[in-house]
């Protein structure tokens, strides 16, 4: 759905994902990457944040979660949702902060760092995503510059 300020985000929807799903994936606008939120664990494995390359269908990321989380088996609910905003409104909307709330509710030593470290390594690519655009770095124009 459209707003005229741009896609609206059924933030209710997106916290029920976060709060009911045990792995859920979220995609961005700028850049590729996903960040695949894991919330299982066991004795081993702690709760995982990571940001991924992304795949071309769920099976291919379940096969993923096998190869990197093997004595976990397979998610209960597995979940993705598209974040069309910013991050900087991942962080303001509070929707981060439930991701971390239920990431740290696991009480593993190292999950706070892991959902801070994730946080900053999104803002970065954000950042570098939209340098990209700017400087038409990997990007193709539709109008160029005159040369004069």
């Amino acid at each position: 759905m459209h707003t005229e300020n741009g896609l609206l985000v059924d933030i209710g929807e997106i916290r029920h994902i976060i709060k009911d799903a045990d792995v859920f994936t979220i995609g961005f606008r700028l850049f590729p990457e996903r960040v695949v939120i894991d919330t299982r664990h066991d004795e081993r494995e702690m709760p995982m944040v990571a940001i991924v390359d992304p795949v071309a269908s769920v099976q291919e990321r379940f096969f993923w979660l096998g190869q990197h989380r093997p004595s976990l088996g397979m998610p209960k609910q597995f979940m993705f949702f598209f974040w069309p905003h910013s991050i900087g409104y991942l962080e303001e909307s509070g929707v981060w902060a439930l991701v971390r709330e239920r990431v740290l509710a696991s009480h593993f030593d190292g999950a706070p760092e892991t959902c801070d470290a994730a946080l900053r390594d999104l803002l970065e690519r954000e950042r570098a995503a939209t340098l990209d655009a700017i400087t038409g770095a990997r990007h193709q124009t539709l109008w160029s510059a005159r040369e004069r």
